[in-house]
This record gives C-alpha cells, sequence and structure tokens, in this order.
C-alpha cells in the first residue's frame, strides 16, 4: 500500500475511519491492539490530528492541497509545540504564502481547545495549533486578520483558561522583538495571570 501521494479530504477521512473502527473494535472485543511501525511512506503526516481540519480549511478557502501539505508535513515532523526562536521561525515559509495564511486563519476560526469538554481536548493537536499560532504571527499578509484573531485568542485563553495562555504568552515573548503588535497581548496575558495568582 505506497501512498506517496497527498489525499483528498475523503481519502484522510476514510483512512481516519478505518483506524477509528479498528480501536473501537479492538476496545469492544477485548482484543489486542496491534502497534505497527508505518504502513506507507508519509502515514505520520496521515495521522496527525491537525492534518485533516487543515487540509478541510484549504479547500473552503481554495488553497492547493499540496501547498498546504507542506505544512502538515512540518508540523506532523514536530515533537513539541514552539519553544525557542528557531523554532517559531520554522514558521516564516509558510507565513509568506497566501494561500497557506488563508487556511490556516481558517482552521483557527474553529479549532480551539475546548477547556469545557475534556473528551474533544483529547484529540486536540497542541503541537499544530500553536505552530499555526507561530505562523500568523509572523505573516505580514492579511495582518489585520491576524491581529484580530490573535486578540480573539487572548481573550479566549483569559475567559476559559486556567493557566491564562502560557504557551500563547511563550509566542508573545519569543516574537515581540521583530513583531512589536504583539506586546499589548503578551502584557494583556501576563496580567490577567497576575489576577489569578493574587
Amino acid at each position: 500500500m505506497a501512498k506517496r501521494k497527498i489525499p483528498t479530504v475523503e481519502e484522510l477521512r476514510e483512512y481516519l475511519e478505518k483506524k477509528d473502527a479498528y480501536l473501537k473494535d479492538c476496545i469492544k472485543n477485548n482484543k489486542t491492539v496491534v502497534i505497527t511501525g508505518p504502513q506507507f511512506p508519509g502515514e505520520s503526516i496521515w495521522a496527525a490530528e491537525s492534518t485533516l481540519p487543515l487540509l478541510e480549511a484549504a479547500e473552503a478557502v481554495g488553497t492547493s492541497k499540496e501547498e498546504i501539505w507542506e505544512l502538515c508535513s512540518k508540523i506532523a515532523s514536530a515533537t513539541h509545540a514552539p519553544v525557542t526562536k528557531k523554532e517559531y521561525e520554522r514558521m516564516i515559509p509558510f507565513a509568506e504564502k497566501p494561500g497557506t495564511v488563508d487556511a490556516v486563519l481558517k482552521f483557527l476560526e474553529t479549532h480551539i481547545p475546548y477547556y469545557d469538554d475534556k473528551s474533544k481536548s483529547l484529540k486536540f493537536d497542541i503541537i499544530g495549533y500553536y505552530y499555526c499560532y507561530a505562523l500568523i504571527s509572523l505573516s505580514d499578509y492579511r495582518q489585520k486578520d491576524c491581529e484580530k484573531l490573535l486578540w480573539d485568542t487572548v481573550s479566549y485563553f483569559i475567559e476559559k483558561d486556567k493557566n491564562r495562555g502560557t504557551i500563547l504568552l511563550r509566542n508573545m515573548k519569543v516574537l515581540e522583538r521583530t513583531r512589536p503588535f504583539l506586546t499589548p497581548m503578551k502584557e494583556k496575558l501576563e496580567e490577567a495571570q497576575n489576577i489569578s495568582l493574587s
């Protein structure tokens, strides 16, 4: 089963449904889950939690699947959310592609952590989520839209996240020197964290 091609949204859904059905069958019928290595080249990208919603967002805004697949591949290769400046800057080439930025903005409109629903949060891709925020923080394309979404996210975290956006705050701290519009967002998150500590 050599699948080197980039899947369509439907092909990826079918793959994920089969994978999910296998796990549910094993649990329901008390079968041993057999964990194998990749069954085809690029399977880790297919299996990454953010790949399907990014492909769906790309399809919705007219970004080619080839273009968004590059971002999906980069995210799937990451082992944790960005921490260092170098890790954040991995998103610069993607932030310079209008189609990718359009798709990521669409993805982030609805792809948010669910602090009120633990079952949804279990399948949430934190790594992809924060790399996408790094990407829009670094983009000059549709900058007003990127800033608005960042502000909306700051407000959401202050309201819903008991940690008041610690990882999002790191995004602002690491990138504010080259992206000064992030400084007021950083200050708002810091203020919220200080209030919650007192």
